[in-house]
């Protein structure tokens, strides 16, 4: 009997009008087909993982250059403001500078000037003041710093210079107000008729010292302060009649005696040139006019040595 072998598969093919055919297929090829598509699937699959994997990681990687990219390019963008700004603040640092420049120059024109005329009222008001040309040696030494540093100091040089004048200006307004003060002015309009000094008595009565100068005019002319001060006496005094006293300053004191009318009061400030009485002839007198002394530290003085001529 032959042996038929069950383990091979056969395919029956029969046509309609020729002769049947068959096709036998060996029992190992559908395994190997089915391990083949297995196979194929899982590299497929498996591809398919790698594949897509890939992409995400491309694709993350591509946003994170993305990311990068952009504050590459903000950053770029801030470096590009940062190097403006610093060309600004450059072109401002050298426009101060030329400012500075220009100001120092000014300064230095301004207080060459202001020397100048502290100088000149030092020459008319009679005082000399400290020296002043470390200032101006100081101010030169500006040209050499840093702006900034430049302005502060030119600052300080400036504050200086202000407590300086500050000083200069109250000196020199004590000084106008002393030589105010000084009785050089002439008290009344008329003629001399009589000088300081030994003179025979005008009542007849031997001789004496006259301790002042007579000016004669005609009743009511304006008798003034010689000086600037303040009113000590106006009254009647015996043998002077209506009498003003005025104090002059620490050294000088002024009387004006035989006047018609007082128009001031003791306690009243009185400038130079102002009219304090009327020329009169009152107390022991021989006529109209005013009869002026001058007192220095309270002693008499001869009032000529004193008048403007």
């Amino acid at each position: 009997m032959e042996h038929k072998d069950e383990s091979k598969l056969c395919i029956v093919i029969v046509p309609g009008t020729k002769k049947v055919r068959r096709i036998t297929i060996e029992p190992w090829l559908p395994k190997a087909l089915l391990c083949s598509i297995a196979l194929f699937s899982l590299l497929l699959y498996l591809s398919y993982n790698w594949i897509s994997a890939s992409i995400s990681r491309f694709q993350e990687e591509y946003e994170n250059k993305t990311h990068i990219a952009r504050n590459l390019e903000k950053e770029i963008s801030t470096l590009e403001k940062i190097s403006l700004d610093k060309d600004r603040e450059i072109s401002n640092l050298m426009a101060t500078a030329d400012e500075v420049e220009e100001k120092i120059d000014e300064t230095d024109l301004l207080l060459k000037d202001i020397e100048g005329l502290q100088k000149q009222l030092e020459k008319k008001a009679g005082i000399t003041m400290a020296s002043r040309s470390s200032m101006l040696s100081r101010n030169a030494a500006l040209r050499n710093l840093e702006p900034e540093e430049s302005i502060g100091n030119l600052k300080g040089v400036l504050d200086e210079k202000e407590e300086e004048l500050k000083n200069f200006i109250a000196e020199i307004d004590n000084r106008f107000k002393y030589l105010e003060s000084i009785p050089n002015g002439w008290p009344a309009s008329g003629r001399l008729t009589s000088r300081f000094g030994k003179r025979r008595d005008p009542l007849g009565r031997g001789t004496g010292f006259h301790k002042g100068i007579d000016i004669a005019n005609s009743p009511g002319t304006d008798v003034r302060a010689a000086g600037a001060g303040v009113v000590t006496f106006a009254g009647s005094r015996s043998g002077y009649g209506r009498t003003v006293e005025i104090k002059h300053n620490s050294e000088h004191t002024t009387l004006y005696a035989h006047n018609s009318k007082l128009l001031v009061k003791p306690g009243e400030r009185v400038q130079r040139g102002q009219v304090i009485a009327k020329m009169g002839s009152t107390g022991r007198s021989t006529g109209c006019h005013l009869h002026f002394e001058v007192h220095k530290h309270g002693n008499p003085i001869n009032p000529l040595k004193m008048l403007n001529r």
